[in-house]
């Protein structure tokens, strides 16, 4: 399998100010940078993204998205101290949730994936019409958080990993919130690659460090 980094990311839902959030307060508040770079989108549509380092950073009223471009243990480490020292600055905003997402690409998948698909109604659909896509969609209770789990069967495969992480009341939820978040971005992702190993005997194609400089 190899990584979709253009799915890898670390997610807060709140209510943001994102006139607060601003590229000149964030390359200097949160990552000690003198500046960040900043595109928009091309046809008008969605917010702007902003580039510091090996990170990209997208704002809107609800959401505070964080993309890395590169696969390391630093990268994804920074990203997580970024999300936590902004919730420590901005300890009133409401916070409904944080989600660490991964995304990888299956292009021949093994039979511990396509036995998955042992569904007894799969002829019966098909000669009602043509199948363009089974999902398979679970949710595990792990002690810190809740992992949803999505599988696109197909040629090539796509598997989600989101881990998901909600305060138990909404009085101090940013609090709680940054310190649910430390040490998490890594150990997640390890977490998600040793369960794909194990459960569906998938591996990493590539061993160098994977660069998404097209991002």
């Amino acid at each position: 399998m190899k990584r979709d980094l253009g799915q890898f990311s670390l997610v807060i839902v709140g209510r943001w100010n994102a006139a607060i959030l601003s590229p000149a307060w964030l390359a200097k508040e949160v990552f000690g940078e003198a500046e960040m770079g900043i595109m928009f989108p091309v046809l008008g549509w969605g917010p702007p993204v902003f580039r510091v380092a090996d990170i990209n950073i997208a704002v809107t009223d609800s959401t505070l998205t964080f993309a890395p471009r590169k696969d390391t243990d630093d990268v994804l480490t920074r990203i997580e101290n970024a999300g936590r020292h902004i919730l420590r600055t901005l300890p009133h905003t409401p916070i409904m949730a944080f989600g660490e997402n991964y995304h990888y690409i299956v292009g021949d998948p093994p039979p511990e994936i396509t036995n998955v698909l042992n569904n007894e109604d799969t002829s019966r659909l098909a000669q009602q019409g043509a199948i363009a896509e089974t999902v398979l969609i679970r949710s595990m209770r792990l002690p810190a958080c809740q992992l949803n789990l999505k599988i696109a069967f197909g040629q090539p495969c796509h598997i989600d990993l989101n881990y998901h992480y909600a305060p138990t009341a909404p009085l101090g939820a940013a609090e709680a919130m940054e310190k649910a978040m430390e040490n998490t971005f890594v150990k997640n992702r390890d977490h998600g690659i040793e369960l794909l190993k194990t459960v569906y005997k998938l591996t990493l194609d590539e061993d160098i460090i994977h660069d998404n400089k097209s991002e």
